[in-house]
């Protein structure tokens, strides 16, 4: 319904179809340009919930402004996305800049720094690690388990909004404090870790 009705959604380069919305379970994401207005897109979810036997949820909706700041700023002050467009209801968060938005795990929004989400999902790597370690695996197994757990773990987080440098040092850490047991000074490194067994990795 949302690709067939008049909503523009974002036009991108090397896309032959708009981009209007992405679903994943029980998580909708709309994309609505400037031009477009939310008073049109209501009624197309109304019908999309009635067909579907579900309902949204209007206190967990949140807008993200994307454009130019002083475009964000507006669309903040007037609640709409643009002037003609009716006024977005007072219960529905409009995320400022720095303010993150969470979206299945990932935390988008503008000039937001997403330090926070890699912290706490190291904290539970850590914790999975600490698990597995009181079972004493050995050097093989906690190679696979340190691939499985971690790369599990990070995969998604990172294809959507990519690892800071810093965390990936964290990681590296972790990753070494797990295969050699937590010893100060590691045998291997983890550059030639990482190389194929071939090359002695």
């Amino acid at each position: 319904m949302l690709r067939h009705s008049t909503l523009c959604g974002f036009r991108i380069q090397g896309l032959t179809e708009k981009l209007i919305a992405t679903l994943y379970a029980d998580d909708t994401t709309v994309y609505l340009s400037a031009e477009d207005s939310y008073a049109d897109l209501l009624p197309i979810l109304e019908r999309w919930c009635l067909a579907a036997g579900a309902k949204f949820n209007i206190l967990k909706t949140e807008f993200i402004p994307i454009g130019s700041p002083e475009y964000r700023e507006q669309m903040r002050g007037q609640r709409r996305l643009h002037a003609e467009d009716s006024v977005i209801p007072a219960e529905i968060g409009i995320a400022g800049d720095g303010e993150p938005t969470r979206i299945l795990g990932s935390w988008p929004g503008n000039r937001v720094v997403n330090a926070n989400a890699w912290s706490v999902l190291l904290d539970r790597l850590d914790r999975q690690f600490e698990r597995w370690d009181k079972h004493h695996p050995t050097l093989n197994g906690r190679s696979m388990l340190a691939q499985m757990i971690a790369g599990g773990y990070t995969q998604y987080l990172t294809a959507v909004e990519g690892m800071p440098a810093k965390m990936e040092k964290k990681l590296d850490k972790q990753v070494l404090a797990f295969l050699w047991q937590g010893t100060g000074r590691h045998p291997i490194n983890m550059d030639t870790l990482r190389l194929p067994r071939q090359y002695a990795g």
